[in-house]
Parts: structure tokens; sequence; C-alpha cells
């Protein structure tokens, strides 16, 4: 990573919609803005490895990045996508353990850098920031159950289904007939995400795009169409994890 210049009333603006610090006045943000600085990382750059010791807390002022566990085989399995104004690396600040995943640049992104002593003064003794993050905590950890739980079934069909519909949730824009994953997908990373073949997804992905359920927009995302969302509602695999979602 490289050391960035950047706008202080742009980040503050951005800072200020994160829940995280939702509650600090502009006077508290920009005196934290002032000990603190910003890098960027390029597309393919890794922020952090899995087990590595690193004490700072990111909080992403651009780009996209993707936390990853790493397989035996080398192989990337994507756990989740981080956005704008998303933030990672609180756990190993809170506790001084080492962080469970690889956290990689999917495009050319900016991050803040929190160190541990900043956290310490400025967040730690900040009740609703403990709770934000509390919160954020136990989301991952539901979003990590439902993870495990999806990639442990064996239906490979009901997998690639509910893994686009949970992307719908929280990665989708509303449009006129749909809604628009908007992130970029290939279909190996689909199918590194759920743990089947390529060959697989791309036969169910022509399946659901011939069926009137999907369709392809610009930069290789995926739109899901209103008979996606009433095959989604009779599948099992769905049915059973919506209570926990």
């Amino acid at each position: 990573m490289i050391r960035t210049r950047f706008n202080r009333d742009k980040v503050l603006s951005l800072l200020k919609k994160v829940p995280l610090f939702a509650n600090f006045s502009d006077a508290e943000i920009y005196a934290l803005l002032e000990r603190t600085n910003a890098y960027s990382c390029q597309r393919g750059e890794t922020i952090f490895l899995e087990d590595e010791e690193d004490r700072f807390m990111y909080v992403i002022l651009g780009g996209r990045l993707k936390v990853v566990e790493i397989t035996r085989e080398g192989q990337e399995r994507v756990m989740a996508i981080r956005h704008r104004g998303d933030y990672f690396g609180d756990m190993g600040i809170l506790d001084g353990k080492t962080d469970f995943a690889t956290v990689i640049a999917m495009e050319d992104s900016k991050v803040l850098l929190l160190t541990k002593s900043l956290f310490d003064e400025f967040l730690l003794e900040n009740v609703m920031v403990m709770q934000g993050i509390i919160t954020e905590l136990c989301r991952r950890l539901r979003e990590c159950w439902l993870f495990h739980t999806i990639i442990g079934t064996n239906d490979a069909e009901s997998k690639i289904r509910v893994t686009l519909a949970r992307f719908g949730k929280t990665l989708g824009v509303p449009n006129s007939n749909g809604v628009i994953i908007n992130a970029p997908f290939t279909h190996q990373a689909l199918a590194d995400r759920v743990q089947v073949s390529r060959e697989t997804v791309t036969r169910m992905l022509k399946k659901m795009k011939n069926n009137g359920e999907i369709e392809m927009v610009e930069g290789r995302r995926i739109k899901l169409l209103p008979k996606f969302f009433q095959e989604i509602a009779r599948c099992e695999l769905y049915l059973a994890l919506s209570g926990d979602s």
C-alpha cells in the first residue's frame, strides 16, 4: 500500500454516514483525521493475510475488497465483499489476536488506517460506538454461519440460487423490473464462493437466463428478475435460512 493524500471534508462526509461514527461531532472526526493516514492499494493487492498480526482498523474510502479464506489447495473462497464505508480489522484491534481471513483489493482502492492507540482513545470509551461494533460483529458471525451452511449443502442449484439471493439483498440496487447485483462476478468467482465447478455455475446461469429469471447487464453484473424471486420463494434452503438472515 502507498500512503496517499485525502480530502478531510469528503472523508468527514463519508464517516458521518458510517454507523460507527454517526454520533461523533465534526470536531471529533476532524481531530481523528488529523492523526491518521490514508493509503491506496492496487487491484489484486493483499491488505493483510489470514493469521497475520495487524494492529490497524481499516475504513474503506473507495473501491471494493474481498474477504477470502485460502483453502489447503491454495484456492480463494470468497466469504464477503466490502465496499466504500465498510470497515474491518476491528476484531484484531479489540483482542490483539490475528484475523481469521485474508483481505484482497478487487479493484484500485483507498483505505483509512486507524491505529490501536487512536481506536482506544476515540472509540473504545464511546458506548454507542462499542454497541455499533458489537452489532456489526454479530452480523458478520451470522453471515459466516449462513455462508458455511450454504456451501455445506449438496444441492448445487440451491446453493447458487440462495447465494444470488443473498447478493441481491446485500449488494442489490432496485430496478424498475428487478434487482441488479451491483458487483461484477465471473462464473469462476461464483463457483469458488459456493464450492462447485465453474461448468456447473455456467450451466445454472444459462438455465435461469433461458427461464427468464436473470439477465446480464453492463459490467458483468447480474439482474434478478421477478421470476427469480418467485422461484427462490420455493427453494427449501432459502426458506430454511430466511429466519436467520
